[in-house]
């Protein structure tokens, strides 16, 4: 009887047997601390033995039950008597999935098993003592399991160990649930030891696995058949101290195994492992008792012996019962290096990668050469399944620093949620299928990404785009990677390949509605840079011209492609592989490209279903449309399902055919009663005004006009006629004509309706006034005169109206005259006189807005002299436009004396006025610029505060409390409130507290808190104060250093900087005032110019001189305190350093300089 602990719920372990009979097998039976039985499993005791159980231990986590047995031999037998007939078995069994499996047997000829018990700490490590036969000497063996996780051949068949019993599961087949299985061999012996042959092992003749079993034996499997029952004798061919070599021959029903060598190492064996990668021909990894690793290479002559010798891999932390290998590993560039990966798991479920810790809690892991990865499962609260891809192990440098290896050792993918305590149990190989192994027992295959990916990118860059097909639409896969891995090589020739092998048309249907206009391998499934690439030329060039294809046409490209190829299929009867297709094979998939494109073909699509309705279709009565059959009506159904209904609808009205417009609304879900009077109506009108109508429904005015001008009816005849535009139209037509022309005016279609009328001078010239009657409206005023007066004859009236609205005085004066050539000199001069009063005051008022205000005071001067002979007022625009030389010029050719009086007395206060500007332009720039200045350091420390709380709120604890996130801060938004207090006072801790931009909390007195409001107190008795409302002028109040009030000073300062035409008009008075003898004036204005400069070149330089030294102290402050000093950039700062006043012309100096 044996208890078991709190891992299998305390149940007590007995031993039964049903019957008297001595061979009648034992039971292993529990029962429940209630007394209740719960299960039983039973022995299976060895041919011709009678074993009696003496003995039952449970490891400390109740997952192993050993069993002790003492089996007895009755030997009558001459021959074997020396034999023993007294052995001991020590057999553990394992519980999964209800089920108990014999895992492992000690046999111990000639000896008795005296106590056996499992250590309490490793609950693997079990201790057997045992008293030989022949003596009393107590002999104590220590053993230490590991269990593997599975053992699976290369082609994905897992094998099992149940005593006896070898069961089998092909995992490519089916995922048959332990303790089920596809196929079972029953052995001589119970099974202990197993291994699978490598792919790459040669010259195996048919052999799949290796067995040991627990008399020593080792037995030889095939796929077929038991090849051999005992090769290599019992266990004394290896005293488990070192390997043995063992050469076996099979030839037909005559077998041989030798021990060829012994090869001496220098500790016991804890491990021997197959090296994953099948490149590897020959060859195992040894891992010793204490860590060490060591490879063993077999000779290429059978006659030599192998060797054993140190392993090229960096050694583990600690020893490692679980343990993988790659020989020659391959870097992230895809190039083999001779490189060793040894990857193991320690008692303590720690994954190791040398002396990296990869998992500190790891259940299981496998190396996967075929699809690039170490993946592994973890445990504990969240256990995943994850991928390390091999390239990064290989690149793995334990000399880089830590950062960097993080970013070597990075996942390719994002790990797996798995349930808790699952283990990898396999990974098939042709198949990105994962294994797992619950802890109930059963099995579970997954599709995780990161092999998926990987996989479906290798397919598709080997043309065998069927397969990845099937793949992706099972696990969900974007299709479009299909194009996005090589689109210039999908587009060239991977597109026929594609139709060719996915031979379903509702496949292909669905990669076109898949379809968009992108590059998926950008941002959703990425490349990663360990997928090795093909070693094609051609492929690499395609790779490295991917950055040059146009993604934002991608969709419209393939759809066209696509089409190409499957009209091109079905042309030739058969596709690129051979496979014969009919006429209309990809009917379905060529209307999904139509409508696919952008903007969708739909009236292409309609065509070829009309076009296949009509050549193909089934015969039909007289008084049916083939349209209207079962053929057409199914593909007008399919393409009402991709597009929009009404666009649909309106695409078919739109090709002017009612039967298919009927035969579309059929399958478009559309009211009988709205579609039904309308196709009616259509046919009851004439041809042309049936498209016309359409046209308008569908606004297509264009083509509206055109219809609209065909359908013209002439007087003896009502039906529809081609009109000569050329002969004489009658009343009708007139009446027809202003119906274009009111719709040629709504929809602007004057250039088209000048095309239609071509040859019809009357109604050209009328389309021609609408056009420039439309062009005046729209403010083109050059164009609209341009256009009147290109009416034969030119429309005078609307051009002298556009010339005077665009302010064309020149031109508007021109038809003028034009107009009155045949009218009298009087009154030639008094429609002059008129229009140029009228104009000159437009002009000058700036209505036309076409020109300067000095412009347009110089034009109207002009204009009043030319053709009012206006000289005063002449005058009187120049003096307005300060042009004092010009107004002088005037009056002096007209003998106005009076009028150069005039202009000189106006120059004279122009200058007084612009020596009193010049002052408070000096003054208002110097006041300025201070303001400026200080507003601009406010500004770049506003700056730098902003850029050092966007990085302290970047790298800031999540864990960090509110008063150490106020202490850090408390240089900036507490300074004021903490100062003069300690740190540990009571008043330091309020003033955090009661910080409205560190809590919303405040400090009240318990007397407070303990008050209520009620009729015995007057708390919250009182009337409300009404807060004071602030002032609007306090509210609209500019903040100093604000964005606002530098863009203010900015525009200051750029104000009081005299400009080009200030600058002008300044120059040209001073040169009047020297020459109508006005020297004091023009010399002070000439000083008063010259003092608003040198204030300004002084005011600028010290500007710039202070921000020099302010900016040198910063640095000096900056370099003490071991930091960089940071150059906050301002944008408008370079534009007002630049700001200064031109000197005057240097003929004006000149002159000053003899006067003075």
């Amino acid at each position: 009887i044996a208890w078991s602990g709190l891992g299998c719920s305390q149940m007590i372990t007995a031993v039964q047997r049903k019957g008297k009979r001595a061979d009648t097998p034992r039971l292993v039976v529990f029962f429940e601390p209630n007394g209740l039985r719960h299960k039983e499993f039973k022995l299976r005791p060895d041919a011709g033995w009678e074993e009696t159980v003496v003995g039952l231990c449970w490891s400390c986590q109740s997952d192993l039950l050993a069993v002790t047995l003492h089996c007895t031999k009755g030997n009558d037998d001459d021959e074997d008597k020396a034999a023993s007939t007294v052995r001991s078995k020590v057999q553990l069994w394992h519980r999964s999935n209800y089920h108990w499996y014999c895992k492992y047997e000690l046999r111990y000829d000639g000896a008795f098993v005296t106590m056996v018990n499992f250590d309490e700490e490793r609950t693997h490590d079990l201790a057997v003592a045992m008293r030989s036969e022949l003596s009393s000497e107590i002999l104590v063996g220590e053993y230490g399991f590991a269990w593997d996780t599975s053992t699976v051949s290369p082609d994905g068949t897992a094998a099992s160990i149940d005593g006896f019993l070898l069961n089998f599961t092909p995992f490519r087949q089916a995922l048959v649930p332990p303790p089920m299985y596809f196929a079972t061999i029953t052995m001589n012996a119970p099974v202990v030891g197993l291994s699978a042959v490598p792919l790459c092992a040669e010259n195996t003749g048919g052999i799949s696995w290796v067995v040991q079993l627990s008399d020593g034996s080792i037995c030889l499997l095939g796929n077929r058949r038991q090849l051999e029952d005992t090769l290599a004798g019992k266990a004394n061919a290896n005293d488990g101290a070192s390997p043995v070599e063992i050469d076996v021959t099979i030839n037909g029903e005559c077998s041989s195994a030798n021990v060829v060598a012994r090869l001496p190492t220098e500790g016991k064996i804890l491990r021997i492992a197959n090296w994953s990668d099948t490149q590897r021909l020959s060859g195992a990894l040894v891992e010793l008792n204490d860590g060490s690793l060591l490879e063993y290479e077999s000779s290429p002559n059978t006659s030599v012996q192998g060797s054993i010798a140190p392993s090229h891999a960096e050694s583990l932390l600690e020893p490692c019962p679980w343990i993988a290998g790659l020989h020659s590993a391959e870097s992230t560039a895809g190039q083999a290096c001779n490189k060793r990966i040894v990857v193991g798991v320690s008692r303590r479920a720690r994954l190791y990668f040398g002396e990296r810790i990869l998992s500190d809690a790891c259940s299981s892991f496998i190396l996967t050469p075929t699809h690039q990865f170490l993946s592994y499962a973890t445990l504990g609260s969240r256990s995943q399944l994850r991928f390390i891809p091999l390239s990064a192990l290989a690149d793995y440098d334990p000399l880089m620093g830590s950062e960097e290896n993080v970013v070597t050792l990075g996942e390719g993918y994002e790990p797996r949620n798995v349930e808790r305590g699952s283990r990898v149990v396999a990974i098939l190989a042709e198949a990105p299928t994962t294994v797992l192994q619950l802890p109930r027992g059963n099995l579970e295959g997954v599709y995780p990404r990161a092999l998926v990916l990987p996989f479906v990118m290798h397919l598709i860059e080997k043309g065998r785009y069927g397969e990845a097909m099937e793949v992706m639409r099972r696990q969900k896969i974007d299709l479009n990677l299909f194009c996005d891995m090589d689109p210039f090589n999908f587009l060239d020739g991977g597109v026929a390949s594609f139709i060719a092998q996915v031979d379903k048309i509702d496949y292909l249907n669905l990669f076109i509605s898949c379809l968009f206009d992108g590059d998926i391998t950008e941002w959703k499934y990425r490349v990663p840079a360990w997928f090795h690439r093909s070693t094609n030329n051609d492929t690499e060039e395609s790779w490295k011209k991917k950055d040059n294809f146009d993604f934002p046409t991608k969709v419209n490209q393939v759809c066209i492609k696509m089409r190409e190829v499957m009209m091109q299929f079905e042309s030739d009867g058969k596709t690129s592989t051979g496979t014969e297709v009919n006429g209309d094979h990809y009917l379905l998939p060529i209307l999904s490209t139509f409508a696919k494109q952008s903007p969708p073909k739909l009236e292409d699509a309609l065509s070829m279903i009309r076009r296949n309705a009509l050549s193909k279709g089934s015969p039909c009565s007289d008084n049916k449309s083939p349209l209207l059959g079962e053929r057409a009506q199914s593909s007008i159904q399919y393409l009402a399902f991709l597009a929009d209904y009404p666009l649909l609808f309106d695409t078919a009205l739109g090709m002017y055919d009612f039967d298919l417009a009927r035969a579309v609304a059929r399958n478009s879900q559309m009211d009988p009663k709205g579609y039904l009077p309308l196709l009616k109506r259509l046919r009851s009108l004439p041809e042309s005004m049936a498209k016309y109508e359409v046209d308008i429904r569908l606004e297509r005015f264009e083509s509206a006009l055109t219809h609209l001008v065909r359908s013209v009816v002439t007087a003896s005849d009502t039906t529809e006629a081609s009109v000569d535009l050329s002969t004489e139209v009658m009343s009708k037509d007139d009446q027809h004509f202003e119906r274009c022309l009111s719709f040629i005016e709504k929809h602007k279609l004057h250039r088209l309706g000048l095309v239609l009328y071509e040859n019809n001078v009357t109604c050209r010239n009328k389309i021609l006034v609408s056009l420039g009657e439309r062009l005046l409206s729209e403010g083109v005023g050059q164009a609209a005169i341009s256009i009147f007066c290109s009416v034969d004859p030119p429309e005078i009236d609307g051009a002298k109206k556009a010339a005077q609205i665009c302010g064309d005085w020149q031109s508007f004066f021109a038809l003028l005259d034009e107009s009155i050539a045949k009218d009298s000199e009087e009154s030639k001069s008094s429609q002059r006189m008129y229009f140029a009063d009228e104009i000159a005051n437009e002009i000058a008022a700036g209505m036309n807005a076409v020109c300067g205000k000095r412009q347009g005071y110089e034009r109207a001067a002009r204009i009043l002299l030319d053709y009012s002979k206006d000289v005063l007022g002449a005058v009187d625009m120049l003096i307005k436009a300060e042009m004092w030389s010009e107004g002088r010029r005037i009056a002096r050719l007209h003998g106005r004396n009076d009028l150069v009086k005039k202009c000189i007395d106006a120059a004279v206060s122009y200058g007084l006025k612009c020596i009193d500007d010049f002052d408070n332009r000096a003054i208002e720039f110097k006041e300025t610029n201070k303001r400026y200045q200080k507003c601009l350091v406010l500004r770049k420390d506003a700056k730098r505060k902003e850029a050092a709380e966007g990085l302290l709120d970047a790298v800031a604890d999540d864990t960090e409390s509110t008063f150490s996130m106020a202490s850090n801060l408390s240089n900036t938004s507490l300074r004021s409130s903490m100062s003069g207090s300690s740190v540990g006072s009571v008043t330091s801790v309020s003033s955090v507290i009661s910080a409205g931009d560190v809590s919303t909390f405040s400090m009240i007195s318990e007397e407070d808190v303990m008050k209520h409001k009620s009729k015995y107190n007057k708390l919250g008795g009182g009337k409300k104060k009404k807060k004071k409302k602030t002032p609007r002028r306090s509210r609209n109040r500019i903040m100093p250093g604000s964005e606002k009030e530098l863009n203010e000073l900015v525009g200051l300062l750029k104000f009081n900087c005299i400009n080009e035409d200030y600058y002008k008009i300044i120059t040209e008075t001073i040169a009047f005032l020297l020459q109508v003898g006005k020297q004091s004036l023009a010399h002070a204005l000439y000083e008063s110019y010259n003092d608003l400069l040198d204030q300004i070149d002084e005011s600028q330089k010290a500007r710039k001189e202070s921000a020099d030294k302010e900016m040198e102290v910063a640095r000096v402050e900056a370099r003490r305190e071991g930091r960089d000093c940071d150059v906050v950039p301002i944008e408008c700062e370079a534009e007002i350093n630049s700001l200064f006043c031109k000197q005057l012309p240097s003929s004006i100096q000149q002159v000053f300089s003899f006067l003075n």
